[in-house]
């Protein structure tokens, strides 16, 4: 598939990113990353062009974030997605139109977790209760690795060391921080 489909052209998209993401997987690896990133580096009149082996459902509310929707077209056992810029809008725009209200802050202990885990759970406890989800999240040190995933995500984060071992980090939508009160 060479050419934008006509629901993606509508919107006023003119150019794609092709990504192919099935070595990544083949591999073992996870592309969540790349994707994301390259997302970011698109253009308003580019439209992500994502090929896998399955429909990347997870995927769609994240793309959210950065102001784009999703076209999916199956080609037997391949799957192509457009992530573009809703007809009208700029990225900008369409990404505050998705913000989602806050909801309210679920507490997380992941204190005395082995790594990964700490960060996984995070990032799952987010996924399991969808937009607009705040945390305050109780670890036994700064999660530093946890912020660019958080940032890939739309999320943001600040921690704050409230005893020798033991740290309250508040997460939530990163536009949350971004506004008075």
């Amino acid at each position: 598939m060479s050419n934008l489909p006509k629901p993606v052209t509508d919107a006023g998209t003119t150019r794609e990113k092709l990504l192919d993401v099935r070595p990544v997987l083949e591999k073992g690896g996870d592309p969540f990353t790349l994707i994301l990133r390259t997302a970011q580096q698109l253009e308003g009149d580019e439209a992500l062009h994502l090929v896998v082996g399955f429909e990347p459902a997870p995927l769609y509310e994240v793309m959210k974030t950065f102001g784009r929707e999703a076209h999916t077209e199956h080609d037997g056992e391949l799957v192509h997605v457009w992530f573009f810029t809703p007809p009208g809008k700029t990225p900008e725009q369409a990404r505050a139109a998705e913000r989602a209200p806050l909801k309210p802050p679920v507490e997380l202990d992941v204190r005395g977790l082995e790594p990964p885990q700490p960060l996984m759970t995070i990032l799952e406890k987010l996924v399991e209760l969808g937009p607009g989800a705040q945390l305050w999240v109780r670890h036994h040190r700064e999660p530093v690795l946890l912020y660019e995933k958080l940032r890939l995500r739309g999320y943001d984060a600040r921690a704050e060391k409230v005893s020798e071992g033991e740290y309250r980090i508040r997460v939530a939508p990163a536009w949350a921080f971004a506004e008075p009160g």
